[in-house]
């Protein structure tokens, strides 16, 4: 009876394929920091100032031709005139820039940042509540003179702004988000209204600043052309792996399963669906991409728990669902939370780009318990795993130093194949701490570092292409190492193959060494 590729292969074979797997973590890695750009980019506008009434057709939406007439200087020039008629407004990308956006920057994010003036009349009260009307308009090319609305809000704030010399500095707000970029300019226009006691107690407006931020365009091509690769070798070892797995004459185990289910959702986390926003306008697509995302750590959650498991106990109740069904509800309590969560910030979007769950305490107070809960649900699931990892690693050890006196040759089999699930355990984690260790450099890097200025490395594109790959390689090394094979090795006992694939956990093969 065979065993998984991981008991038959021989020792070049997997030395071989562990040079492969760390040459392609490398050559991603050194793409993203040497070929790729910056991961985003981004604009920062002043607004501008128009007075409405002073424009031939106040149904359009303002920008610097229909507002010739209009134009202000400062603020300080609208005090004579109706708040009603005050008009903010600026394009992406500029008007006489020369460019224009593009398809491939995938989404547009937005956030403002408001500074009051220290006016002793109008002054700023802590915990105002800064309402605005907003409307979201576009046009496909740069030289068309009319732009069609896309959406108009009206949306309402609690910011927090601190005192600076003689103004106010406001907290950061999220402004709009949309899930793709399919037109070639955006104008904005925001008036804040005065009715019904709005903004009353914002203080006096100086200036509001605007920032667009996009995914780059030539990171877009480079992360979907090795998402391309990734999915063809995903799609071509999953059919292999199935294959194999309905082929074989032992029953399907629940680790087989657990491999199959992570190959499924590996699949999908690499599809490159992205594609079809460059010819359809598809909002939705980071929605997808943050399920698919959701869906593969999930199941690669999953799939270390039930591993670490089926080697760190031999009972009846293994090879059963049943045996992890805490670390599954906590998994999938997690994954549902982050799902209403995300459902309540990018779903509402869809409709609405300006509404935020953090504009207002009742949004804020449900989106931080949804959040907190999927945090306190996984760390549960966290501490269960390594509690798992530790007593897995301590019994295989514990095996291997306490075998009886067997020939040589039968001594080597059992070693050899208790050292190459020791090799995949110690694998795991060093998969996870390198994953940690390059997200925590890429959000160091993007807060304290210049890269661009001090170093021709691109540390942000590095690390996330470098984690990409991490994840892609150790997920299809399962795929091909927990293959069942097709006959047993020449040089391969039979007693060594019962290791993983076919039942038999570490630890039953070990028993099986002491009673010979």
């Amino acid at each position: 009876m065979a065993g998984s590729l991981l008991e038959t292969m021989s020792n070049a074979k997997l030395g071989a394929l562990f040079v492969c797997s760390v040459l392609a973590v490398v050559a991603t890695a050194l793409l993203g920091g040497f070929v790729a750009p910056d991961p985003m980019g981004y604009q920062t506008n002043l607004m501008r100032f128009c007075d409405s009434g002073l424009v031939k057709d106040k149904s359009d939406p303002i920008d610097a031709s229909t507002c010739a007439r209009g134009e202000l200087r400062s603020l300080a020039d609208a005090k004579q005139m109706s708040p009603s008629n005050l008009v903010m407004w600026t394009q992406f990308p500029h008007a006489n820039s020369g460019l224009s956006m593009s398809k491939w920057f995938q989404f547009i994010a937005s956030s403002l940042i408001v500074e009051l003036d220290d006016d002793a009349e109008h002054q700023y009260h802590p915990g105002a509540v800064l309402s605005f009307e907003a409307t979201l308009a576009y046009k496909n090319k740069m030289n068309d003179s009319e732009w069609t609305v896309m959406v108009e809000s009206l949306q309402e704030w609690e910011f927090q702004c601190t005192r600076k010399s003689h103004s106010w500095v406001c907290d950061q707000i999220n402004f709009f988000e949309l899930g793709s970029c399919h037109h070639a300019a955006y104008l904005i226009n925001l008036r804040l209204p005065t009715y019904k006691g709005k903004n009353k107690l914002i203080g006096t407006l100086s200036d509001i600043w605007i920032t667009e931020i996009h995914q780059n365009g030539g990171f877009t091509k480079i992360i979907l052309s090795i998402r391309t690769v990734f999915f063809q070798l995903a799609v071509v070892l999953f059919t292999f792996y199935l294959r194999r797995v309905y082929k074989s004459d032992s029953p399907v185990t629940l680790l087989q399963k657990a491999v199959g289910t992570l190959g499924f959702s590996l699949v999908l986390l690499n599809a490159p669906v992205e594609v079809v926003s460059l010819f359809k306008d598809v909002p939705g697509l980071l929605i997808w991409s943050d399920i698919r995302q959701g869906v593969f750590y999930a199941f690669l959650v999953l799939f270390l728990v039930v591993f670490m498991g089926e080697h760190s106990a031999d009972d009846k109740g293994r090879n059963s669902w049943k045996s992890y069904k805490y670390p599954i509800f906590f998994t999938a309590f997690t994954s549902g939370a982050l799902l209403i969560f995300d459902l309540q910030e990018r779903g509402r979007q869809l409709w609405d780009p300006f509404h935020s769950v953090w504009a207002n305490k009742d949004s804020r107070f449900w989106g931080m318990l949804f959040i907190s809960s999927a945090v306190f649900a996984l760390a549960l699931d966290i501490i269960y795993l390594i509690y798992l990892t530790y007593v897995a690693i301590s019994s295989l050890r514990k095996k291997l130093f306490t075998m009886p006196n067997l020939t040589a040759s039968r001594r080597n089999h059992y070693k050899s194949a208790l050292q190459r699930v020791l090799g995949v355990f110690f694998s795991t984690i060093l998969v996870g701490v390198m994953t940690v260790t390059l997200f925590a450099i890429m959000q160091y890097s993007e807060v304290n570092l210049k890269w661009d200025e001090v170093k021709s490395v691109n540390m942000n594109s590095g690390s996330y292409l470098a984690i990409y790959a991490l994840a892609n390689v150790y997920a299809l090394n399962l795929l091909l190492l927990y293959s069942p094979a097709k006959k047993p090795s020449d040089d391969v006992t039979e007693e060594k193959q019962t290791l993983i694939s076919n039942g038999p956990t570490v630890l039953q093969l070990a028993a099986k060494a002491n009673q010979d």
